[in-house]
């Protein structure tokens, strides 16, 4: 089963706690007046304030965040602490993946015992409760390694639940591997992870792997006896199922381009890939996808198919699965982040800033005279970066309607290798979130631009671009080297729930100002 990040559910339980004052008395534990200092009072009252809060966490839960039923400790003024409440209360909270708390006064050690028996990442309610303060000190002082978050805004609650589901999100990454030399890093990307066993055991993400040659005699129709590379084994060939799904996504693609140079057999072939990739992923249960494209070039077999992988990484994203060219298992996982804390689909390419000097762009950038005029067009040649590869959605809105697209061969000669070609142009001005994780997995590029211009409509290979605009090329630049090179985007400013997820996973933040 491919289990998307849309998927998976944050379940947040909320654990309130309050005291029932049996007899009439006022004092230090005791405020208020009149009906207030009456028995049965302080019942209203907190039943005032479960339906408050559980009405407020239902209104502001972001998408993937699961709200429970809650659960209420309470004890009477004979400072009473009943066994039987914590038996009753440990099945669900065994369920939940976060506690969000909130208790009255004269409750506090019921509060903690309950957090210290069930150990659960804990965010307390906002506005200035005391009892933030009290606890967090507290349990800090009784294990500094317990996760116990108290933001003073909603808005502030808001990002830190979405970003709590984005770690738990990230624990639930799997990747489907097609390797040829090696499991670890291609030929072409040096940058991707480095360790895979680090990385599953720091970050939760898992690796499951699959042979190139084997996954180039899946495109065929099974023979009786098997496979060439596994024969007499049962393979996971395209069938005649699968090839009425190529068809129905060739059509769609064709009829919503704006322009089509493709054969129609040409894009079959590649849309045919993508049915394979997601049908291995499901097989897999993975959730993300990487394929060292040049060492498989190299094979001469893409050529003798005729397609890329360009068509399977764009639809993956777009359909909100990370999936990344040339082995680049660091930018699967950078997409996932950007994926589970957006719920929006993700870019990715090569990512370099683009420099103006001595009156013209630095030449090993090759740009069209286009490009050139879309950039001077703009009166400001300055902060000025790109992202590149041939790998675009149609749809970065997240929207029903999508955008203008053209469809294009990678390959020039021969006609094959679908690309999708989105128009960045009608995006113009849109704020981007920018990130990549480092090769070894324990720090975190954030940037941030705004959309200037689309590049390489026209052209075919790797050369799809969007450039934007940063705030500060050099700096921008400076904290991205740390991390590598593919970056991985998504529409709107997502910078805040980045840095947040980075202190949650332990990365080292970089962020660009």
């Amino acid at each position: 089963m491919i289990r998307k990040a849309a998927d998976i559910k944050l379940k947040v339980l909320p654990v309130y706690a309050a005291a029932e004052h049996l007899y009439y008395y006022e004092g230090p534990c005791r405020f208020g007046q009149g009906e207030a200092l009456q028995p049965g009072f302080d019942g209203i009252m907190t039943a005032q304030m479960i339906s408050d809060y559980n009405a407020k966490l239902k209104e502001i839960a972001p998408e993937g965040v699961e709200i429970m039923d809650h659960i209420l400790l309470k004890r009477t003024d004979n400072w009473d602490n009943n066994e039987a409440m914590y038996d009753e209360f440990a099945s669900v909270a065994a369920e939940a993946d976060v506690f969000f708390a909130m208790n009255r006064i004269a409750v506090d050690d019921l509060m903690e015992e309950f957090l210290t028996r069930f150990p659960k990442t804990t965010v307390f309610n906002p506005h200035g409760s005391f009892s933030s303060t009290v606890h967090y000190a507290s349990l800090k002082a009784y294990n500094p390694d317990y996760e116990f978050i108290a933001p003073i805004t909603w808005e502030t609650t808001i990002k830190i639940l979405r970003t709590l589901r984005a770690r738990k999100v990230i624990h639930n990454t799997r990747i489907l591997c097609i390797t040829r030399f090696g499991s670890n890093t291609s030929f072409s990307s040096v940058d991707a992870f480095h360790n895979h066993e680090d990385i599953a055991r720091r970050l939760g993400v898992r690796f499951r792997f699959v042979n190139l040659h084997e996954f180039f005699e899946d495109l065929h129709p099974a023979l009786p006896e098997g496979n060439i590379t596994t024969p007499g084994r049962k393979t996971w060939n395209i069938d005649d199922n699968d090839m009425e799904e190529v068809k129905k996504i060739t059509d769609e693609l064709i009829n919503g381009a704006e322009n089509n140079y493709m054969d129609r057999e040409q894009l079959e072939k590649s849309v045919k890939a993508f049915v394979l990739v997601r049908k291995l992923m499901d097989f897999k249960d993975c959730n993300g996808f990487t394929v060292p494209c040049p060492d498989a070039c190299s094979t001469r077999r893409l050529n003798e198919i005729g397609f890329t992988f360009c068509l399977t990484h764009s639809l993956n994203m777009e359909d909100q699965i990370p999936s990344a060219c040339e082995y680049d298992t660091a930018a699967v996982v950078s997409q996932q982040m950007l994926i589970a804390v957006s719920g929006k689909s993700p870019y990715m390419g090569n990512t370099i800033p683009v420099v103006y000097e001595d009156g013209q762009f630095a030449p090993n950038f090759a740009l069209e005279q286009e490009e050139i005029d879309k950039l001077l067009a703009t009166g400001d040649t300055s902060n000025i970066y790109y992202t590149q590869h041939s790998v675009s959605g149609r749809n970065y809105h997240n929207d029903n309607k999508g955008g203008k697209y053209d469809l294009r061969p990678f390959a020039l000669d021969q006609g094959f290798g679908a690309t999708i070609k989105y128009d960045f142009d009608q995006d113009k001005g849109q704020v981007l979130t920018l990130c990549r994780i480092s090769p070894d997995g324990k720090k975190l590029f954030i940037g941030k631009g705004e959309i200037i211009c689309s590049g390489g409509m026209n052209r075919g290979n790797c050369s799809h671009s969007v450039f934007y605009r940063v705030k500060d090329q050099y700096n921008t630049y400076v904290n991205q080297r740390i991390a590598g090179n593919h970056v991985s985007l998504v529409y709107g400013d997502y910078t805040d729930e980045l840095s947040h997820l980075a202190d949650m996973l332990g990365l080292e933040k970089y962020i660009a100002e």
